[in-house]
């Protein structure tokens, strides 16, 4: 009896250690979300080249270890960073963070996020982190001294409304008017009185 205890001890504790050993990490390739976390804590970004396991919507110093909280399209492309109002377009996500690109995946690179083409922002504390991020050749958007109108709150001219009434008003005080507004009296008006 106690042989068959010993063992299924010993088989309890290589399936523990097993799930253990492969607990993804953010920034392991996946095909969908349970790749990532079983528990829901994680996502599969599957528009990233072979996937990218990920917390979405994450927050400065939030990421789990060896992560950086990364914050995409914060402002519209062209448009000057405004940390008061960040963009409808803004998506945050935990990105693995590496030294050199042999840190990272195959189609991934080491790359400061701040940098062009992604001009992404790090809402961590340390600034200076580097993420395993997708090797891109799309070209740099517009620097923000040279900002497109679609980045300011300014619009047509348009003339002060007159709220004041195009008649002139009437004076109720006088009889002609007076006897002209003056409240019917329903009753004495009506068929069935009398």
């Amino acid at each position: 009896m106690v042989v068959e205890n010993r063992w299924l001890l010993m088989a309890i504790a290589a399936s523990v250690l097993g799930v253990c050993g492969c607990t993804p990490h953010i920034g392991d390739s996946c095909n969908i979300s349970t790749d990532c976390s079983v528990r829901g804590d994680r996502v599969c970004d599957s528009s990233q080249p072979l996937g990218y396991c990920t917390v979405r919507n994450c927050g400065g110093n939030s990421c789990p270890e060896n992560a950086a909280c990364v914050l995409f399209n914060a402002a519209p492309a062209g448009c000057p960073y405004d940390d008061r109002a960040p963009g409808r377009t803004a998506r945050s996500f935990c990105m693995a963070s590496c030294t050199v690109d042999k840190d990272c995946r195959e189609s991934y690179v080491c790359a400061d996020p701040k940098s062009d083409p992604w001009r992404a922002l790090i809402l961590d504390d340390a600034q200076g982190k580097k993420v395993c991020i997708p090797a891109s050749k799309q070209t740099s958007v517009s620097p923000a001294s040279t900002a497109p109108p679609v980045c300011s709150a300014t619009g047509p001219v348009v003339p002060p409304v007159d709220a004041s009434p195009p008649w002139t008003p009437i004076d109720a005080s006088s009889d002609a008017d007076a006897s002209a507004d003056a409240p019917v009296d329903a009753d004495a008006s009506s068929p069935d009185a009398g």
